[in-house]
């Protein structure tokens, strides 16, 4: 006959199981964060086409279609009077210039916005595995729960960034011909896909610290006695006198 576990082998097994599944979460979360920082770099977020023989007076060329990204903006086509074909890759305008109508204000505004959020994102992403990274090796629970707090808010910066990817594209539709002329469209790449994944890891990534929070209450057994000191309420020493 096999032994009958003890509750205490079975508690040791149970903080095993959780410490593998948070260093699994964790690996995932640097997965994330390099694909984020690869895609970060890339135009392959948006792809645009225009209509036939569209001259841009920004770029000062016939553009044919072009590649967007968070941080700049391929173009390709040919210059005037050129048969040749050309291309340009240059930053989003994060200035406003001093002839520019409201519809373009409002657009450096959200090219703005998105990338101060792309930027808080990773911030916030080295936080949370700095937080999951000691939330391990320290039992006490609320460290976790902080931890899957930041996932959240790291989550939630990115999908700013994400949705103010996509007003872009409507704004420019409805309000600036001259960069978005009837007739282009626009189909989204694989890097907005990935940065849809990634969001959906975060989110699972938090809930999976919060699962892994929950207090143990019992005695201090030989498994558990580590993590019930930690998890013991501190005594502040403050007394209220009626």
């Amino acid at each position: 006959m096999r032994p009958r576990p003890t509750p205490s082998s079975t508690a040791a097994a149970t903080i095993e199981q959780k410490t593998k599944i948070l260093r699994i979460t964790l690996a995932a979360t640097v997965v994330s964060f390099v694909a984020f920082l690869i895609t970060l770099t890339s135009t392959q977020w948006v792809f645009v086409t225009y209509p036939a023989d569209f001259f841009s007076k920004r770029q000062n060329m016939v553009i044919v279609r072009s590649r967007y990204g968070i941080v700049w903006e391929c173009f390709f086509g040919r210059l005037p009077n050129v048969s040749t074909s050309s291309s340009k890759c240059d930053y989003h305008q994060s200035h406003i210039q001093n002839n520019s109508t409201p519809a373009e204000q409002t657009l450096v505004g959200m090219t703005r916005t998105m990338l101060s959020f792309s930027i808080i994102h990773i911030l916030l992403a080295i936080a949370t595995f700095i937080c999951g990274l000691y939330s391990i090796r320290d039992y006490r629970y609320t460290y976790k729960r902080l931890t899957g707090m930041i996932y959240i808010l790291s989550a939630a910066a990115l999908l700013v960034c994400i949705e103010v990817l996509s007003t872009i594209f409507r704004h420019s539709n409805e309000q600036l011909p001259e960069i978005y002329p009837p007739g282009t469209e626009h189909t989204y790449g694989v890097c907005y896909i990935i940065a849809w994944i990634i969001f959906i890891q975060l989110l699972g990534s938090s809930f999976t610290f919060f699962i892994c929070s929950k207090k143990r209450k019992g005695t201090f057994d030989e498994a558990t006695e580590e993590e019930a000191l930690a998890n013991r309420p501190v005594d502040l020493g403050r007394s209220f006198r009626r």
